[in-house]
């Protein structure tokens, strides 16, 4: 009988570890080489691999404090004929938005290996189109880095559509996608589709790949979710870089970095132009180089863009618009804006198109235009630096030399550093130089009253 007993437990140890020819181990938990140590992390070597994550990672289950390491490029295989769809690690496709419990909670390294041959198309209005992404979803603790999407991905999906993760809690860092991305509903982004629960962060990532949407299509996050069930907001967009196309289907919420998003931005640059002029929807709004729709907690600073921005109305080149929700002082700062700017309607800038917080609640500090601001709409609301007269100029702002005055720039030097000083022969126009605002006819300058500039 001891025997027996013997046989017995020796089998089950062989069950629970099998050891490898490289003295690597399969733990059952995972269906993975390795024990998920840092020294000795689960091994991702193929697509088959990411499958066992999904398929294993669940509430009770979600990898925290253990380590995973991919060791080379993996290909999906995936095409229009055979297609592959994400593995959406993490991923709970029945939850809320709101009700989101539980990710990947563990750290993966991709060790800048490439994924590609995923042709992703379940975008349906139900559990299978929902939360797509590499990972469905990144928990508290989860780190995911390191990853690059080859241009030969194919992704199209529902709502909350990213490469690296649907729904982030943790940290993405050092991440590039090339891969066009589309949703059909709401919010996609070229690394994240949306961040929740006040907490998520973002750096060191680059986006490549066109993004398109139905409502906020961005180069780095879709958005974040924001309102009254949030307490503290901890979302960070850091040092990122996006350079793809952004485009709405209903002239919604494009930006370069982020959509209708509550938290930070800092560092980051903008290359892609962003258009939402061609969406169908009666309003077509919030467009902009940085973020189309800022809400509750706003923090922008030193983010630079130069792509075209077309949009309708709250056109900015770094903001589309400050919605309401906190009504604490708001400074957007140490930004720079090269591309032009056009809109169709009210609230056009080169920094911040629009606030719909009280006056002076919201202000531009130290920024600088450089861009063509121009609307074919109501030329009321317009201005190199602000849409909106109840967004204030602070101190140290710059329009570059040369732009047109614009009826919402400063009429005084208050918050300029270096105006439109036009000298020699210049061009027909209005101007605002040194403060003042100048017309130039036939090479000669006056006054707003008329009178003619002794030179």
């Amino acid at each position: 009988m001891k025997k027996i007993f013997t046989l017995i437990f020796a089998c089950i140890a062989t069950m629970t570890v099998m050891a490898q020819s490289d003295g690597s181990t399969v733990s059952n938990s995972w269906g993975l080489k390795g024990s998920g140590t840092q020294g000795d992390p689960y091994i991702i070597s193929t697509a088959a691999d990411f499958e066992a994550m999904a398929k294993n990672c669940n509430a009770d289950h979600k990898g925290t404090g253990e380590y995973f390491k991919m060791t080379n490029d993996i290909d999906f295989g995936g095409s229009a004929e055979n297609p592959v769809q994400l593995p959406a690690i993490g991923k709970d496709g029945n939850a809320k938005i709101t009700q989101i419990a539980y990710g990947f909670d563990g750290t993966f390294d991709g060790y800048n290996h490439t994924i590609s041959g995923i042709y992703h198309t379940e975008s349906g209005n139900n559990a299978a189109g929902k939360y797509n992404a590499l990972f469905g979803c990144i928990d508290k603790n989860g780190v995911v880095r390191n990853i690059v999407f080859a241009e030969n991905n194919h992704i199209t999906s529902y709502n909350y559509v990213g490469t690296i993760a649907s729904i982030n809690m943790g940290t993405i860092q050092g991440c590039v996608n090339n891969a066009n991305i589309t949703a059909t509903n709401f919010a996609a982004g070229g690394i994240c589709g949306f961040m929740v629960n006040g907490c998520g962060t973002i750096k060191d990532c680059e986006n490549y790949g066109n993004v398109k949407a139905m409502t906020y299509a961005s180069g780095i996050c879709g958005g974040s979710q924001s309102g009254k069930s949030i307490t503290t907001y901890n979302y960070l967009i850091e040092d990122c870089l996006n350079s793809g196309k952004l485009s709405t289907t209903n002239g919604v919420g494009s930006a370069g970095i982020a959509g209708s998003y509550s938290g930070a931005i800092k560092n980051c640059n903008n290359n892609g132009n962003v258009d939402d002029t061609q969406g169908t929807a009666k309003s077509k709004q919030y467009t902009a180089g940085i973020v189309s729709c800022a809400s509750f907690a706003v923090d922008i600073e030193g983010c630079y863009n130069r792509g075209a921005i077309s949009g309708v109305k709250n056109v900015g080149g770094i903001v589309g618009n400050v919605m309401k929700g906190d009504e604490a002082a708001t400074v957007i700062k140490n930004c720079r804006n090269d591309g032009s700017v056009s809109g169709q309607d009210m609230y056009v800038a080169g920094i911040v198109a629009n606030s719909a917080r009280k006056e002076g609640v919201v202000s531009v500090v130290s920024c600088t235009n450089n861009g063509e601001v121009t609307s074919t709409g109501t030329t009321e609301f317009i201005g190199n630096l602000r849409g909106n007269t109840n967004i204030a100029l602070g101190e140290g702002n710059i329009i570059g030399a040369g732009l047109k005055a614009l009826p919402l720039d400063p009429a005084t030097e208050t918050g300029i550093d270096n105006t439109n000083v036009n000298t020699g022969n210049t061009t027909n126009g209005v101007f605002l130089r040194n403060g003042q605002i100048v017309i130039v006819k036939n090479n000669k300058k006056y006054t707003i009253s008329g009178i003619e500039i002794a030179e």
